[in-house]
């Protein structure tokens, strides 16, 4: 199979130019593009690979959608803790939902043994490449760090932490007015905390420039790992480096565990000191001493910005209006040409080994009160070669893919009446499945035909040849509409239960934000009123023993008692609080965990059905291609003369 380097039209082996645009066709190397993947996604290019998976570009054939498929390698495939590792990042972003996080929206096995992922494809360039241009300005890294924030909160509250957080794996586009909207990427190693561990106690998955000192150390890990991870990429958005300079990718795990970070001004000495305090409190080795969860990075990241402008800045209390950013973000954020995506490199540097990349888009999410939600639930661096990638553009349309229906109804009938190709000229090779829009497509290929036709009988009549393969064309086009119609119902079934899990996914979601953030607060006043308490407690012991020396020192004793009664009273309510929270939180990601059992069941049923019906489709829409080809070459034959 070649392919056409211009409109990446797939012809067979023997073609050597493409008769479109006179381009010389290549071999296609990768085996996979063409292929119909799950009945209904065709692979149409490599976008990118790493060493677990390669990622396609895929167009959905029923519906014309463009997608991202991610396919785990073969070998690995084989193996059952790789392939569970695989689809855990389905089960790990299924929970989460959120408009910063890519959503997966099918996942699958074929029969083949090719288990792959499905996501929806978004174009954009990952944060690794914007940063190239050098460093950012203080509030757009900090605007770019409160989405990544935003994330990671929602991803922790649901019990998730990424564990691979980096540049790579976050990509920068620009959508609803925003030049720097993100998507987080890639849970292919993340962890859900309530289950069972698929690694080894001594693996360390991650990428060294990232990584938290106690992933390296193997203690326990939580959400404030990530929240380092986030420290590192910020502290590089606005110094243009890593924390610690190395000489190899060992030494730099080293340092995240020995050294303390190279202070921000030391590498740039136009760094606000709000922003270098900031992210070394993300840097601290003890994970106690960061912020306590995503909730108090948000929180303190917005006192920050508050501090850095007044209140008309971007970065004061008052943001501009949707769309309206400053100059310096401009120039910034300036379009060097189309929206393009970003794919993993083929050959990969050891510091950035990494899976291949998917993007996707989720819905907007709904508002909804938490008691209403809760009712219904009871540096530089060294060698920049290391850290680019390669930048691949959106392919050109491929049958159809980003045409409107009636132009290809327009091409259709054209190539209909069109004379017949000049001997030698390769035809295209299209797939025997071309989904619903292959079926449309069939009816205005024959209704074209059927006029031509039509229009020579009143010359002569056609060979009785012709009208037999036009009597069989009539009858297993009729067919195939029949079983098309069929197969759209369910398609069109998927697509609104999928509408309806994700709208009810964005309102627990929402939710789940408002009491996680909440919780967090609580929390905050929980460790002030332990502090507090441990605070009097040591007054209490010197108060004892001056007052035993000196009875002018009974009155402050006793003031000090009855004060530290007061806070273990405040402890015991603010515990209480918390306790109920975390309740609400519990039942919120109970219904959210079965609404999403229901909805993967019932999805399971319909694809299903839907994949016996596409199968259906494939025979009969190969039945009409031989004869359909002879009757379009009497029509040329008819013409000539």
């Amino acid at each position: 199979m070649k392919v056409c380097p211009r409109c990446s039209e797939l012809y067979p082996d023997d073609a050597v130019r493409c008769p479109r645009d006179g381009a010389e066709v290549r071999a296609v190397l990768d085996p996979l593009i063409g292929r119909t993947v799950g009945g209904r996604y065709r692979l149409i290019s490599r976008l990118g690979s790493g060493g677990m998976s390669s990622v396609y570009l895929a167009r959905h054939v029923m519906i014309d959608r463009l997608m991202a498929i991610k396919t785990l390698r073969r070998d690995l495939a084989r193996d059952p803790v790789q392939r569970d590792r695989f689809l855990r990042e389905a089960r790990a972003v299924n929970r989460i939902n959120h408009e910063n996080i890519v959503e997966i929206t099918d996942f699958g096995e074929s029969d083949d043994g090719m288990v792959y992922l499905v996501m929806e494809y978004v174009p954009g360039d990952s944060l690794l490449k914007t940063m190239s241009a050098g460093p950012f300005s203080a509030l757009r890294a900090l605007d770019i760090a409160e989405q990544i924030g935003n994330a990671l909160s929602r991803a922790h509250q649901m019990g998730v932490v990424h564990r691979d957080l980096k540049p790579e794996n976050v990509i920068v586009l620009q959508k609803r007015g925003r030049p720097d909207f993100v998507k987080l990427l890639d849970f292919g190693i993340a962890k859900i905390m309530d289950a069972p561990s698929l690694t080894g106690s001594q693996q360390i998955f991650g990428t060294p420039g990232y990584i938290a000192p106690e992933y390296i150390q193997s203690t326990h890990i939580d959400g404030r790992a990530d929240l380092y991870s986030l420290g590192v990429i910020l502290y590089e958005m606005v110094t243009g480096a890593l924390p610690f300079d190395y000489e190899y990718p060992g030494d730099l795990l080293v340092k995240h565990v020995t050294e303390q970070p190279i202070p921000l001004r030391s590498r740039l000495a136009s760094v606000e000191l709000p922003i270098e305090d900031f992210v070394l409190r993300c840097l601290r080795k003890n994970p106690q001493d960061r912020f306590r969860d995503a909730f108090h990075f948000l929180a303190e990241l917005a006192k920050v910005r508050e501090r850095l402008g007044p209140s008309s800045s971007w970065g004061g209390m008052s943001e501009p209006p949707r769309g309206q950013v400053s100059a310096a973000m401009r120039a910034d954020t300036a379009d060097e040409g189309l929206p393009r995506a970003t794919a993993p490199s083929e050959a990969e540097g050891p510091l950035r080994e990494t899976e291949g990349d998917g993007l996707l888009s989720v819905s907007d999410a709904i508002d909804i009160t938490v008691e209403e939600a809760a009712t219904s639930a009871s540096h530089r661096r060294p060698d920049t070669r290391e850290y680019q990638r390669a930048t691949i553009p959106i392919p050109p349309p491929i049958d159809g893919i980003g045409v409107p229906l009636e132009v290809e109804v327009r091409e259709a009938r054209e190539a209909a009446a069109a004379p017949p190709r000049p001997a030698g000229s390769p035809t295209p090779l299209r797939l025997a499945t071309d989904g619903l829009l292959g079926t449309k497509r069939w009816r205005v290929r024959f209704d074209a035909i059927r006029a031509a036709l039509d229009e020579i009988d009143a010359v002569e009549p056609a060979p009785p040849e012709i009208a037999q393969m036009m009597a069989f064309v009539t009858r297993t086009l009729e067919e195939l509409e029949d079983d098309g119609r069929h197969a759209e119902q369910h398609q069109s079934a998927v697509e609104e239960l999928s509408a309806k899990a994700r709208e009810f996914r964005a309102t627990l979601g929402r939710a789940i934000d408002d009491l996680g953030k909440r919780l967090s607060e609580r929390r905050g006043e929980l460790e002030r009123l332990v502090v507090r308490r441990e605070d009097l407690r040591a007054t209490r012991e010197v108060t004892r023993v001056k007052a035993r020396e000196d009875d002018e020192h009974e009155g402050h004793a006793d003031a000090v008692i009855w004060e530290l009664a007061a806070v273990d009273e405040a402890l015991r309510v603010e515990g209480a609080r918390c306790d109920d929270l975390e309740f609400q939180l519990s039942a919120l990601r109970t219904e959210l965990e079965a609404h999403n059992e229901r909805i993967e069941t019932d999805t399971t049923r319909l694809v299903q059905t839907l994949d016996g019906e596409m199968l259906r489709l494939e025979p009969l829409a190969a039945a009409l291609r031989t004869p359909l080809d002879r009757v379009e070459a009497f029509l040329g034959q008819f013409a000539a003369r």
